[in-house]
């Protein structure tokens, strides 16, 4: 089995180390004997999305994101095909206004509009988070540094096989959970009937329970 990543603008959009979470997504599904690649996608490469199973996209200034924005506007159809067909997407940070119908930054931006949401800038929110999800038992961790707000979701949301949240940096080595959860989903909508082995998260769940003290103690 092979699982294609393919990380957009990895060159634009790594403002606080987001490139970890392709890393720990890598590291996990290697453990799993899963053949990986990771496609690096910027402005000037051909967006071929065929053969990509997960599509990853980072945090940046709000000049990137909108040079990001303005690029993949050229691929809707492509993104609109890539979610009907049920693979992932997981966007961190200000990327995740990308996908929604507008971004209103003192003006009305017109984004992608791939799924129905609005991000409105309102005052900037800097702080480390503890949040309850839907998607693990956990609580996801992380921390916050932006001027948005998704109107209609809040904290880290999935629809379909989309996941977003403006949570920056490697939130899936913070969040070891999670991390299971997406390599056991990526691995099984490629082969339902895999067996999956028990992954080595020992220090991503120290670590995790370290920064819950550290959050429950403020």
């Amino acid at each position: 089995m092979k699982i294609i990543i393919g990380y957009l603008y990895n060159d634009l959009l790594n403002l606080y180390g987001d490139s970890g979470n392709v890393k720990t997504l890598v590291y996990h599904l290697k453990e799993q004997g899963i053949d990986v690649e990771v496609k690096n996608i910027s402005l000037e490469d051909k967006k071929d999305f065929k053969s990509i199973d997960l599509l990853y996209i980072g945090s940046g200034t709000e000049e990137n994101i909108l040079t990001a924005l303005s690029d993949l506007k050229k691929d809707v159809k492509e993104i609109e095909k890539f979610i009907n067909d049920k693979k992932f997407i997981l966007a961190t940070g200000n990327s995740v206004e990308i996908f929604g119908n507008y971004i209103i930054i003192n003006k009305k931006i017109k984004a992608l509009g791939v799924y129905d949401y609005v991000a409105m800038h309102q005052n900037r929110i800097v702080n480390d988070i503890k949040i309850d999800s839907d998607l693990v038992d956990s609580p996801i961790i992380g921390f916050e540094n932006h001027p948005g707000k998704i109107l209609t979701y809040d904290g880290v949301f999935r629809i379909d096989n989309f996941i977003g949240t403006y949570i920056i940096g490697p939130l899936l080595v913070r969040n070891p959970d999670l991390c299971k959860l997406l390599v056991s989903e990526l691995i099984k909508s490629k082969d339902k009937n895999f067996e999956l082995k028990d992954g080595n998260y020992d220090l991503d769940y120290k670590a995790y329970a370290n920064t819950i003290k550290s959050i429950n103690k403020r």
